[in-house]
């Protein structure tokens, strides 16, 4: 596994996915940058990593990445390499051009990230890298897969999509702080009506977009908001809510305590402009929190009009009338809507599903691969 992202959820699909591949049989180590939390989660599950020092930006250090991928590579000597995100699928098949089995796996694609010239040479990058050095390309959504397809992106598609432990997510934040304890702790009216927003505050995430919204929701609405997370947008947005006492900030949490912020909220916020498949909303859909989201990629297949709402991206009104209609929800239909969510959640994804298909994927591939040889041979 290798993995430039070492926070949120790619982060955290590299070591669930580690995890359950080892628990089938697989011998799994994860090359990351040393900062972030993956590592320190591979450490604690058992799981062997090495540092492979690498930068989010998609062109700073390629070739001195590059390189120290591929001392990684001769040192672990793999049977087959997944490629979390960009960064990794751009370093890993330049380094390993058809040379190992190798699987990329998007998490959103990057031409979508970007814009003019950036996002044209990102997409003829992955136009050439699907079909001359990738063995699969892994979606892990539907509309993940139909965006390739429609950007001519040539290659082997399989659709997994995410998936979130149910039971072992409701343990976690059952063994976390009560709703009472966050609100004391934080200072958020306990009679107030919650919304929780997840995630790095990044562009991408949108959390601008939720600020904007906010004061847009109806005031008679007893409600607060709360922002769970950092990154390059956090002085904005404290600079754009500042003097809204309605609205906190709790910077980075333990998983424990995020998820039981998930599990206190009436309603969760993923105001993203684009996403490959969240992880947030399905973690949200397994505590029994209904879901407010933009409409795009992956959201699509997460949220139905039973357990949230989507919106049009960048639409604060929009956002804000979603809110006002789930934050107004009356807690006599509250038990009905969570137990849809945690239906939803257990029925379509299923975290150990999700595994089954990506061991029976890699397998797959070595099989391809291995017939590959034997008729070139013949």
């Amino acid at each position: 596994m290798v993995s430039q992202p070492t926070v949120a959820g790619v982060a955290q699909c590299v070591l669930d996915w580690s995890i359950g591949l080892r628990d089938r049989g697989w011998e799994v180590t994860v090359a990351c940058p040393p900062t972030g939390d993956l590592g320190d989660w591979c450490d604690a599950a058992g799981i062997p990593s090495v540092e492979w020092p690498s930068q989010r930006s998609p062109t700073a250090d390629v070739v001195e990445e590059s390189s120290a991928l591929k001392g990684i590579l001769a040192m672990t000597q793999p049977d087959v390499v997944m490629l979390h995100s960009s960064k990794a699928g751009l370093d890993g098949r330049l380094t390993i051009r058809g040379s190992l089995p190798s699987v990329f796996v998007p998490h959103a694609w990057s031409f979508d990230a970007a814009e003019g010239l950036a996002a044209r040479a990102a997409l003829a990058w992955e136009r050439t890298a699907g079909w001359r050095w990738t063995d699969l390309t892994l979606c892990v959504s539907a509309a993940e897969y139909h965006r390739g397809v429609e950007a001519r992106i040539r290659t082997t598609y399989q659709v997994t999509r995410n998936g979130v432990d149910v039971p072992e997510l409701r343990r976690i934040a059952a063994e976390g702080p009560s709703r009472s304890e966050l609100c004391e702790r934080y200072s958020v009216p306990p009679e107030a009506r919650i919304a929780v927003c997840l995630g790095r505050l990044t562009e991408q995430k949108g959390q601008d977009v939720l600020v904007s919204a906010w004061p847009l929701v109806p005031g008679g609405i007893d409600r607060h908001l709360v922002l769970i997370g950092d990154g390059p947008l956090s002085d904005d947005l404290h600079t754009a809510a500042a003097g809204d006492e309605s609205v906190t900030f709790t910077g980075p949490l333990p998983r424990a305590d995020a998820l039981s912020w998930l599990a206190a909220a009436d309603v969760a916020v993923v105001p993203s402009r684009w996403e490959g498949m969240a992880l947030v909303p399905l973690e949200a859909l397994a505590l029994g929190t209904p879901v407010v989201g933009s409409d795009v990629t992956g959201l699509r297949e997460a949220v139905s009009p039973n357990v949230g709402d989507l919106v049009e991206p960048d639409q604060p009104q929009t956002l804000a009338e979603a809110l006002a209609h789930w934050l107004s929800i009356e807690p006599r239909l509250s038990t009905t809507i969570s137990d849809a969510a945690r239906g939803r959640a257990a029925s379509l994804f299923s975290l150990d599903a999700t595994v089954a298909a990506i061991d029976h994927a890699l397998r797959d591939v070595l099989v391809r691969r291995a017939g590959d040889v034997s008729d070139r041979r013949n």
